[in-house]
């Protein structure tokens, strides 16, 4: 990741006005644990969160829509079953739901 600050990424404040509109207030600020698990999911697969959220989508050549990119979207859930599994507790495993909070909240729907 850059120096930029985790908040300072496009995809994270997409995340974080997605959650304010489904649940109101600010969760992220409430909660401030789920900006850790992604910062945590970042380091651990050397990624910034644009980088995550760009990668899963590809301009589709016969027609130039952009679309989901089944290969990205399958190496991020392994990653985040592998983020999850390293440690198998109730922390491990709100870490992941966070981090496929922030991707599902990006367009990419995804099953880990």
């Amino acid at each position: 990741m850059t120096e930029q600050t985790i908040e300072g990424y496009e995809s994270v404040r997409t995340w974080r006005r997605d959650l304010s509109d489904q649940w109101g207030g600010d969760p992220i600020a409430e909660e401030p644990d789920k900006l850790r698990a992604l910062e945590r999911f970042c380091e651990f697969v050397g990624d910034d969160p644009d980088t995550i959220v760009g990668r899963c989508f590809r301009v589709r050549k016969s027609d130039g829509e952009r679309v989901v990119s089944s290969k990205w979207r399958t190496h991020y859930a392994g990653k985040i079953v592998e983020f999850r599994d390293r440690n198998p507790d109730l922390e491990s495993q709100r870490l992941g739901a966070d981090v496929l909070s922030f991707l599902i909240h990006n367009g990419v729907m995804v099953q880990a």
